[in-house]
């Protein structure tokens, strides 16, 4: 193909195919007019005259001897060749009477049947296979013969159907890779978890999956813009309140001490919802700059902060596992988590291990774990395993989403599973810094 040339998928696919059938057609061609034919030579009247004598026999013929009490007898498929026998009587200096010669009978003409073959004119030639025979003074010595194939012939044959094997093989290897490694290239990114995050595929290949690239990064562009419009505008609303709500603060101040009391609480709870909503937004960019850190260090301090504050919180598994990450993020992706364990189970034990070049850090409690239907809608924001909406069973459901958000944005995943001693265990795994 000539530089700048890109044909299309169809184009080499029977490219491909015409040159397959050329070549095949070529090699046959070469076979059947330029190389041996399929079966040995024929044998002439003097080389069967020569194994009367004890001679070596032609290449591929099977040759078997005996000696027997009688003269050998045309069996149904053969017939008396008398004057091939008076030929080589004469050759070997003996009487005619002394050799018999029984050739295969040539097949019947097609459309007459009864009709007695006729011998071929070429007498001198003995085809296929026959049965030679020679009077001596003990008794009859028979010569069976039978034309072999031809092994030259196989061997050119056979040579020339695996060098077109690895001749077609080599250019529809490269064809193949040239047409699915693209293809290839789209799947992944596609399957990315958050494929407007990830750089934009590099358009090579056939037209067609040129344009299937060029689509898919215009598509992923568009969610990419989508998502920042939204969180920009979302972050601006949930800021805006703030502002309504620390006014509604100062006004609650006049009402009487039970009523404030209530309403205070319900302020409140509506500034962490929106605190925890601008987290939930914020999560999901990836401003802050990416450090070498040591994953022991996060949660080791982490778990003392909450076990000072009162919480049930214990690292019983840690080793040195150094990841590139943003610490803040990380640490409230591992604190959501924990916070998490101990407002359901009471209890939270944090296990760091290294395996398979990833850290995976497990968080563990002794609640009562989940429901296998909902296991997997813990990370939904909004969504709560705890069906109440009250402040002191649960939050409003973004602290799992977070969690994940943060865990996907360092290349990482997040798994859920109920314990069989009882509890659920949540796995943080996230690739080790190479």
């Amino acid at each position: 193909m000539r530089a700048g040339y890109n044909p299309s998928i169809l184009t080499r696919i029977v490219l491909l195919v015409a040159a397959s059938l050329l070549l095949a057609l070529g090699a046959m061609m070469l076979v059947t007019f330029r190389g041996p034919p399929p079966h040995t030579r024929p044998m002439s009247l003097t080389d069967a005259a020569g194994l009367l004598r004890h001679h070596a026999s032609p290449d591929s013929w099977q040759v078997t001897r005996y000696v027997s009490d009688r003269a050998p007898e045309p069996e149904p498929a053969q017939d008396m060749d008398s004057d091939g026998a008076r030929r080589i009587a004469r050759m070997l200096g003996v009487n005619a009477s002394r050799v018999r010669l029984l050739r295969e009978r040539p097949p019947q003409p097609f459309g007459e049947p009864g009709l007695k073959p006729v011998m071929p004119p070429e007498q001198a030639i003995l085809h296929g296979g026959f049965t030679l025979a020679l009077r001596e003074e003990d008794g009859w010595r028979v010569l069976l013969a039978r034309q072999g194939a031809n092994a030259h012939w196989y061997a050119i044959t056979l040579s020339l159907m695996a060098g077109i094997f690895v001749l077609l093989l080599i250019p529809a290897y490269w064809v193949a890779r040239r047409i699915t490694l693209p293809i290839r290239k789209l799947a992944e990114g596609a399957a990315r978890e958050r494929p407007e995050r990830a750089d934009p595929l590099p358009l090579g290949g056939p037209p067609e999956v040129q344009a299937v690239g060029a689509a898919f990064n215009h598509m992923r562009a568009r969610i990419a813009d989508y998502l920042s419009e939204r969180t920009a505008m979302l972050v601006a609303i949930a800021h805006d309140l703030r502002t309504p709500m620390t006014r509604l603060s100062f006004r609650l101040e006049e009402l009487p001490e039970g009523t404030r009391l209530k309403a205070q609480a319900d302020v409140e709870e509506m500034r962490t919802m929106v605190t925890d909503l601008l987290d939930f937004m914020r999560s999901g960019a990836d401003s802050a700059a990416r450090v070498r850190i040591d994953l022991s260090a996060i949660i080791e301090t982490l778990a003392d902060d909450l076990a000072d504050m009162g919480q049930d919180v214990a690292v019983i598994a840690s080793g040195r596992a150094v990841v590139r990450a943003d610490p803040g993020a990380l640490r409230r992706c591992i604190g959501n988590i924990v916070q998490n364990a101990v407002r359901y189970g009471g209890t939270a034990r944090i296990a760091l291990t290294v395996a398979g070049g990833r850290a995976v850090i497990r968080v563990m409690d002794d609640g009562p774990g989940v429901p296998p239907a909902i296991i997997d809608r813990l990370c939904e924001p909004f969504y709560r395993g705890e069906a109440s909406r009250n402040r002191e069973t649960g939050g409003v459901g973004l602290g799992l989403s977070i969690a994940r958000t943060i865990a996907d944005g360092h290349g990482g995943t997040l798994r859920f599973a109920n314990r069989a001693e009882g509890g659920l265990q949540v796995t943080v795994i996230l690739p080790l810094e190479r």
